[in-house]
């Protein structure tokens, strides 16, 4: 991997958000940002990228103890506090957002909860939600971010996550960056074709969302095809 400095200078992680938003960077760039200096050897970037690797993503790494997360080369206390804080933030956002007993998960909740995170976005980005046998959500990600306005959605990656957290059923929630949430014909066709295969493994596709600005599209709630197994 190429030394920062080495980089054009567009292309480092700081000029980079700046120019284009923070959301343009990878988790290695938003990480090698907040780290900001590597060691001898080694530049931020590829410290970032074999953290990542190591704990397998971002939230993976933002559960390890301080004193674990110091114990790789290039991290000193600063950069484990820095990790800490960020992990510490966000184990408490999702607590504080966390769906009670009585919440009803439905695509008014969902847009709700997911309508800032699209605001201004010039990517496309696939979220997968997956629930238990009571509805009740047990684990959020974002399994794809485009480079262009197409998504690519392959059920082999969603039922490798619903196998791992043991979850029953699922809702797909995607943007459409130019604000404009009416499904395409590949939207439509995708979302079919999954319905189709959750079917043959015995997991239920819920809801597929399309968000836009200030504007969402339920498949389930506008009856363009029938989300019922």
């Amino acid at each position: 991997m190429a030394n920062i400095k080495n980089l054009p200078k567009l292309d480092r992680p700081r000029e980079k958000a700046l120019r284009y938003g923070i959301n343009s960077l990878s988790d290695s760039e938003l990480l090698a940002l907040l780290l900001n200096n590597g060691y001898k050897g080694n530049n931020i970037l590829e410290i970032a990228t074999t953290l990542l690797s190591k704990y397998k993503g971002l939230v993976g790494l933002l559960n390890v103890p301080i004193s674990e997360l110091k114990k790789n080369k290039g991290i000193k206390d600063v950069g484990a506090l820095k990790i800490a804080l960020i992990g510490e933030f966000y184990k408490r956002i999702v607590e504080k957002n966390s769906v009670s007993e009585n919440e009803i998960i439905d695509d008014k909740y969902l847009y709700n909860k997911y309508k800032s995170m699209f605001y201004q976005a010039t990517q496309e980005y696939l979220i997968l939600i997956i629930l238990n046998r009571r509805k009740r959500i047990i684990y959020e990600t974002n399994i794809y971010k485009g480079q262009s306005d197409l998504i690519h959605i392959d059920f082999k990656d969603i039922y490798k996550e619903l196998v791992k957290y043991d979850g029953k059923s699922f809702y797909l929630i995607h943007n459409h960056p130019g604000g404009d949430s009416s499904p395409s014909e590949e939207d439509i066709k995708t979302t079919l074709d999954l319905i189709s295969q959750s079917r043959r493994m015995k997991v239920k596709l819920l809801d597929h969302l399309i968000i836009g600005d200030d504007c969402y599209y339920s498949f389930k709630k506008m009856k363009k095809i029938t989300i019922s197994y």
